[in-house]
């Protein structure tokens, strides 16, 4: 028996089968405010820690001229990561279902708030 070798740009029949849509969830318009509301509190918190550190190495350190910067940034990111991580859940923020992106997300957002309310202070 001979094979037929399909005509270029032509996909075997196979292919065609196999591939199928992806099932989209419809959102219900509770999920939607919970989204909502989720992303609002997963914005607020971490511009008040940022603050809340930039106001602390402000009245510790001050303009922090005999400490490395990038120490400070350490600092915060590895403390506002667990204080996030013990504080969402009374807030009613999913943290089970963060990802790395999420987590990345929040992270930025307090070093982001922490050199603005910084920079601020000494000015």
């Amino acid at each position: 028996m001979s094979k037929v070798k399909p005509v270029k740009g032509e996909k075997k029949k196979e292919e065609v089968e196999k591939k199928e849509e992806p099932v989209v969830k419809p959102i219900t318009p509770d999920e939607r405010k919970r989204t909502l509301i989720e992303g609002i509190k997963k914005t607020v918190f971490p511009s008040f820690i940022g603050a809340a550190f930039a106001l602390l190495f402000f009245l510790r350190f001050g303009a922090a001229t005999e400490i490395s910067w990038f120490l400070v940034v350490i600092l915060v990111v590895f403390g506002s990561y667990y204080i996030q991580r013990f504080a969402y859940p009374p807030l009613g923020v999913r943290v089970k279902e963060f990802e790395t992106k999420d987590w990345l997300y929040v992270e930025f957002l307090t070093v982001i708030f922490l050199l603005v309310f910084w920079v601020l202070l000494l000015n």
